[in-house]
Parts: structure tokens; C-alpha cells; sequence
């Protein structure tokens, strides 16, 4: 005896699992887009809070333009303010200056064997023209004004005979640089920052 089967088994079993990966296939899709959903929405709050963030940071950043500006201006107020300053102390340095060069020149001029004639100050040069008795005495006064903290250099510009009240002199002419002493200066002040 013959069976024969009249349910398409194969058929069945073909549409079920046909059925299956349908559904598989849809659920997957579900899951891809519910996943894409997700990260979408943390992109766009995470995109939405750096926004946030960046308009702050645009807010705070023009408060602290208005403090730079304030900053910029009062270093160029403390600038300006120590250039008045070094300003001040040099002349004051510098007022005391010629005082002490007509005190050291008084000092150092010997009286019984030679006069000054002329002296004359053009910022920090001095020229003396006057009459000595020989030329050792014009370069003991050349040394004797070395020594002085406020004469830098001498130098003999001219030294010529001179016939004067009937006697045979020296006239010479010396220019000098002078300035204040180092240790005499005033510190410059400097404004802390």
C-alpha cells in the first residue's frame, strides 16, 4: 500500500520560515531605528547643552572684556605714571648736579697758581678756559679734577703762552663730561604689576 501526503508539508515549513525572517527582518529594522532614534536625541540634547555652554561663554567673555579693558588702561596709567617718576627723580639728580660740579671745581682749582677765566655747562660737557703759571700745573688740575666723583673725563682742548701783567702764562682750555655718580643716583622705581 501506497501512502501519499496531501499536506505540503515543504510548503508549510517554506512559509513559516519565510514568515520568521520576515518578521526577524522587521524587528530588526525596528531595533536600527529605535537605536538611531536614541543616539539622535543624545546628539541633539548633548548639540543642544554645548550651545548653552557657548552662549555662557560668549556672556561671561563679554563681562571680562569690559575688566581687560580696564586692565589695559591702568598698565598704561602705571607706564605713564613710572616714566613721570624716573622723570622727577633724574632731574632731581640732575638740578643737584650743577651745584655739586661748581663745588668740586672751587674745591680743586689752586688758587695761587691759577685763575678760571671762562666755564660754561651744555648738558653733560663743561668747558673751563683760564690761566696757569706752567703746564704742571694745568695737568696736576687735569688729575685733581679726574678725582672728582662728578667729572668723568678731562681733556686738554688748547694750552698756549699768554703774555699777562708782564709775565710769560699758560692759557688752556679743558672740556669735561661729567654726570652724576653711580652710587649717588636715584633708584628707578618700578610699580609691581
Amino acid at each position: 500500500m501506497v501512502r501519499i501526503n496531501l499536506l505540503p508539508v515543504r510548503e508549510i515549513k517554506r512559509r513559516v520560515k519565510a514568515k520568521q525572517q520576515f518578521t526577524f527582518f522587521i524587528l530588526a529594522i525596528l531595533g536600527l531605528l529605535i537605536f538611531l532614534g536614541v543616539v539622535g536625541f543624545l546628539q541633539s540634547s548633548k548639540a543642544g547643552r554645548l550651545q548653552q555652554e557657548l552662549t555662557n561663554i560668549k556672556q561671561e567673555k563679554q563681562r571680562y572684556a569690559k575688566v581687560l579693558r580696564q586692565i589695559d588702561q591702568l598698565e598704561k596709567d602705571r607706564d605713564l605714571l613710572e616714566k613721570r617718576i624716573n622723570i622727577i627723580h633724574k632731574l632731581k639728580a640732575e638740578s643737584s648736579l650743577t651745584v655739586h660740579i661748581l663745588d668740586e671745581i672751587a674745591n680743586r682749582t689752586p688758587s695761587r697758581r691759577m685763575w678760571l677765566t671762562t666755564l660754561s655747562q651744555d648738558g653733560d660737557n663743561l668747558q673751563l678756559a683760564g690761566m696757569a703759571l706752567d703746564n704742571r700745573t694745568i695737568a696736576n688740575y687735569m688729575e685733581n679734577l679726574k678725582e672728582s666723583p662728578y667729572i668723568q673725563t678731562v681733556n686738554l682742548a688748547n694750552s698756549s703762552l699768554k703774555t699777562f701783567a708782564g709775565r710769560n702764562l699758560k692759557s688752556f682750555s679743558l672740556t669735561c663730561a661729567i654726570g652724576v655718580p653711580a652710587e649717588k643716583k636715584e633708584p628707578e622705581i618700578k610699580i609691581a604689576n
